[in-house]
């Protein structure tokens, strides 16, 4: 692995039910292919990924085709268990990001300040804060109390970590029996620091049909630029 490079894993074997169809979500249309395409061609136009790691269901590995830069392989049955097994086949990497298979519009720049604050901290996220105010409800449908927004993040991905970092946290993890659907909240949650960087509202994670027409915009803006 050459250095200062970053070897990428992208869980897609999520059957996406929220969503909703018979296809999941990171395997639909988004501008005239699937949106796991464009997650991986933005991760491949940047001379850092030393190479892309993709866990997908076993099925669809017989129409797949791997190259020097991308791997496809068998997927776990969770997120988790995805990038358990991304890791192994990840080797002894230095530097390892997680990213969702359905975040097609993460840009370079934010993506390089997370590699950066991981080299320095041994992990890294970029949030982006809560507009809203949280409310945390009762079960009568009642407030029972309103949180300090200003304390607040949403989460995003590409997040990164020094692999041996990652690799302690997941083997815990899985030592007692914890399912995390957020490696950077794991390694927190393990008594590691996470270094939070900007993230970009536009880094949106496709979860609902009307987020695709949303992302759509957004790339024909940045073709547009």
């Amino acid at each position: 692995m050459a250095a200062g490079s970053v070897i990428v894993i992208v869980p897609a074997a999520g059957a996406g039910t929220r969503f909703g169809g018979q296809i999941p979500k990171q395997f639909l249309p988004l501008a005239g292919k699937p949106l796991i395409q464009h997650v991986i061609e933005r991760f491949l136009l940047d001379e850092i990924v030393e190479r892309v790691i993709v866990p997908v269901t076993p099925q669809l590995l017989s129409g797949v085709k791997n190259s020097e830069r991308v791997t496809f392989m068998a997927g776990g049955e969770t997120r988790m268990q995805s990038v358990v097994r991304g890791l192994a086949e990840a080797g002894d990497a230095e530097l390892v990001a997680v990213h969702d298979a359905v975040r097609p519009l993460f840009s370079a720049t934010m993506f390089h300040a997370v590699i950066e604050a991981a080299q320095a901290a041994g992990a890294a996220l970029p949030v982006v804060p809560l507009t809203d105010t949280i409310h945390v409800m009762s079960e009568d449908a009642t407030i029972a109390s309103t949180l300090d927004r200003t304390m607040l993040a949403a989460a995003q991905t590409p997040q990164c970590f020094r692999g041996s970092l990652l690799r302690d946290v997941l083997a815990r993890a899985e030592r007692e029996g914890i399912e995390g659907t957020d490696e950077a909240g794991l390694a927190a949650g393990f008594g590691y620091t996470v270094r939070a960087v900007p993230g970009d509202p536009r880094n949106l994670k496709i979860t609902v049909p009307e987020d695709l027409a949303v992302a759509e915009s957004y790339l024909q803006q940045w073709g547009a630029s």
